[in-house]
Order: structure tokens, then sequence, then C-alpha cells
């Protein structure tokens, strides 16, 4: 499953800079939506972030580590601010900051969680040791 959005990045001292990302859902993988920030033409940064924290982010401030999750209003507009942490090509560590439409997000998880609902998430641990062992 896919869905094009459109997040903004929160530069600090400047405008919103709007950029096109995409949100993946695979079953096999029913933990994680994938988040593609496309930033330009030939550059796209990917996230894994976990279903169910960008869930509770809808509703409260969660995340304690290199995702955290909030809702937030601004101008009379219900969105999910995303903080992103890690290293970056530079070696050097920072934060991006997104918000994205909190309806449209909430939108994408409902499909997600109709193709497997709560609780009902299995993964095929041997499967996936099988393929760790073999690249490693």
């Amino acid at each position: 499953m896919r869905e094009t959005v459109f997040m903004n990045l929160e530069a600090e001292g400047a405008a919103r800079v709007p950029v096109v990302t995409q949100l993946t859902y695979e079953p096999d993988d029913p933990f994680a939506i994938g988040v593609c920030f496309e930033l330009q033409e030939d550059i796209a940064v990917m996230w894994r972030i976990e279903r169910d924290l960008l869930a509770q982010g809808l509703h409260r401030a969660i995340g304690d580590g290199d995702v955290r999750v909030a809702p937030q209003v601004v101008a009379g507009r219900r969105e999910a601010r995303i903080e992103l942490a890690g290293c970056g090509l530079d070696g050097a560590w920072g934060c991006a900051v997104f918000s994205a439409w909190e309806p449209a997000l909430r939108h994408f998880l409902d499909k997600t969680y109709e193709v497997v609902p709560p609780g009902q998430e299995e993964v095929d641990v041997d499967a996936f040791l099988t393929e760790v062992l073999a690249a490693g």
C-alpha cells in the first residue's frame, strides 16, 4: 500500500518547506510504516516508523529515541509533528522536524489497520533470521 502526502519541513527561523512524501505499508512488515521524503528530484530519504507510535502520536506526545511524534495545531489546522534524529552523511548528529496534516495520516493508518488489524501482526522470525544471516 502506498500513498503520497505533503509534509512540511520545519526549518529553524525560516518558512515551512513542502516535501513530497511517500507513505508505504507492507503486510509482511506489519509493525512499520515506510516514510520516504523526496527532498530533491534525485535525493530521497527513507525512514521506518513504528505504526503504533505514529498512531499514538496523533493524540499525545510519544517517543524518546530517534523518532518523536506529537499532535499540534497550526493556524487552526490539526497536524502531527514528526521529529527525526540521526547521523547525517557528514557524520554530524542532527534533527529534522516535519509536520503532516493529521487527517491524511489518520486516513492512511486506518487503511493499514484494515489490512492488518491491531494485535494481529505476525512476523516470520525464522525467515528474518535466515535473511540477516545470509547477508552477513
